[in-house]
């Protein structure tokens, strides 16, 4: 079906189509293109002004992807081979242009209102209709929402006084300008270390006056060991693009790399150091996997966690400065693993500086500068990589109401649950690709955001050959789904950290967001669903379901 501007338009001049798409970035990009192809109308819907999602805002000097080029992309034979990527790790350019090429060898960028943010999504019953409201005053209503908002895009806000006060340059590294930013020269502070902390300080450190890192908590930081992208390896695989998915769905984390089934006990220590060294050498996230027992048993843990503090020591000249780097509250692999070249020698430099904000807390912000229990740092610009409103902050972004007028969110409040990480009870045609109760964040996004939007896309074709209007979770298939979520994480050393993935209740009962039995089982369990006829799904249809009785 060939798209207007705005898809279908009804007898009253509002638009009616059969999906509504909010999000360019990975996700939403192969499911307008898979919905469309399914001869579906559909209109989509992103605040930036072109395609790319994350990868178009989060343009920092350093950001980089910590998943290979060979699996961080789309095993489509008509891209995969054709498309040039010159390194293992791509940076964020390379990623980008990698999009805009995709959006515009299938021509997606037709279905999309850029510069658009959706503001509200009202379910009408009457209708069997998503109301979908946005800034600019459109009004569309929709059949089937999906929300390939990404559960990590929205960002965290400095929670200090006098933010507004700061009378220098304010950046954030998840909104990145995308005008050129010359710090050279400039007095810059750095508020956070996590992933984007980490690149960002990384790659300015060599052209500031000054940089101060505030530092809360010391992340494990590792090297990728970037490389040119192995072209004999791309071409192979491109060769054999059906085997290599079907290799990367029987994995644990949706992406091929150096894994062994061999726990660090069995081995002697010979065995173990060769085991930590040549993960190391392998680089990126390998370290989260050395040993298959390190995510639930303290020892092994232990052994891979003080391999990467040595290397921390190894490289910062200062061993004070390196005993406020060096992370020691929590094991390696239970918060977010952070991949960077050059993080610990920069440190080394003479105009880089420190600022533990486990001992010296952050006052307030002023015009010039950041107000500390220590003393003032008066910078230029101010750096904001705190990171992001994870699982729930694009939800609650958007005024989302069901019939009863809840949001998705209201029945959350012992941590997010949804059936299968797709669709939240009460909330019909709503999906919510890699949401919470999903592998998630815990695996390669790309081929997560695939799987899901094709099986959102079969699930749509299921209830139009059945003539159904409408599909939600039951609260039973729901219930029974968080149970088993948690039964995967129990044991898991993460679980009883503090850390993202954690929802801790009042009554000090934790809850373990993604679902984390590994990519392959989840892969199992949701074809075997589909298998069923989408066991664990209510499907309804209403014989007088018209646009005109919502309106």
């Amino acid at each position: 079906m060939e798209p207007t501007s705005l898809g279908q338009v009804s007898h009253n001049g509002t638009t009616d189509v059969d999906a509504v798409v909010i999000g360019a970035g990975i996700g939403g990009l192969y499911t307008v293109r898979r919905l469309a192809a399914d001869g579906l109308s559909v209109v989509g819907f992103d605040s930036a002004s072109d395609v790319g999602g994350v990868w178009r805002h989060n343009g920092y000097p350093g950001a980089r992807v910590d998943i290979e080029a060979y699996f961080y992309c789309y095993f489509d034979p008509e891209i995969y081979g054709q498309w040039q990527w010159t390194q293992r790790y791509p940076p964020q350019a390379e990623l980008l242009a990698y999009l805009e090429h995709y959006a515009d060898h299938y021509g997606l960028r037709k279905y999309f209102q850029f510069s658009t943010k959706v503001e509200e999504l009202h379910w009408q019953p009457e209708a069997n209709r998503w109301r979908v409201r946005t800034n600019t005053g459109a009004t569309v209503y929709a059949r089937h929402v999906v929300m390939a908002t990404g559960q990590l895009s929205k960002s965290r806000q400095l929670p200090f006084e006098g933010v507004e006060d700061f009378a220098g340059q304010w950046l954030e590294t998840s909104h990145w300008p995308a005008e050129p930013v010359d710090l050279t020269g400039k007095r810059v502070a750095v508020i956070g270390t996590g992933s984007s902390g980490a690149q960002v300080i990384a790659a300015i450190a060599p052209e500031v006056e000054s940089l101060h890192v505030f530092q809360r908590t010391p992340n494990y930081v590792v090297p990728s060991q970037n490389a040119p992208l192995d072209q004999d390896r791309y071409r192979k695989y491109s060769e054999n693009l059906d085997e290599l998915w079907d290799q990367v769905m029987r994995t644990g984390v949706a992406y091929l790399a150096p894994m062994t089934d061999v726990p660090a006990s069995s081995m002697t220590p010979e065995q173990q150091q060769q085991r930590l060294d040549d993960q190391w050498a392998f680089g990126g996230l390998s370290m989260t996997f050395a040993f298959p027992d390190q995510k639930t048993d303290w020892n092994t843990n232990d052994l891979v966690s003080n391999f990467v503090r040595g290397k921390i020591r190894g490289v910062i000249a200062n061993p004070a400065l390196a005993d406020k780097l060096e992370p020691r509250d929590y094991p390696i692999g239970t918060r977010r693993l952070v991949v960077c070249n050059g993080y610990y020698e920069t440190f080394n430099q003479d105009n880089v500086h420190l600022v533990d904000l486990r001992t010296d807390s952050i006052n307030r912000v002023t015009a010039t500068g950041i107000e500390t229990s220590a003393g003032f740092v008066e910078v230029d610009v101010i750096i904001s990589a705190l990171g992001f409103d994870a699982f729930t902050g694009a939800l609650d972004s958007i005024d989302i109401r069901n019939a009863d007028g809840q949001k998705p969110t209201d029945d959350w409040d012992r941590g997010p649950n949804a059936y299968l990480g797709l669709m939240v009870h009460g909330f019909p045609n709503l999906y919510t690709l890699t949401g919470p109760g999903s592998p998630s964040v815990l695996v390669n996004f790309n081929v997560h955001n695939v799987f899901h939007a094709n099986y959102v896309a079969d699930l749509i074709s299921f209830m139009d050959e059945h003539g159904h209007d409408t599909v939600e979770a039951t609260r039973e298939a729901q219930d029974q789904w968080h149970v088993q979520t948690q039964q995967a994480a129990d044991g898991l050393l993460r679980k009883q950290v503090k850390n993202y993935m954690v929802h801790v209740n009042n009554d000090g009962s934790r809850v373990f967001i993604p679902y984390a039995g590994g990519w392959s089982t989840y892969v199992d369990i949701a074809n075997g669903i589909a298998g069923q006829g989408y066991s664990g799904f209510a499907f309804a249809k209403r014989e007088q379901s018209t646009l005109a009785a919502a309106q």
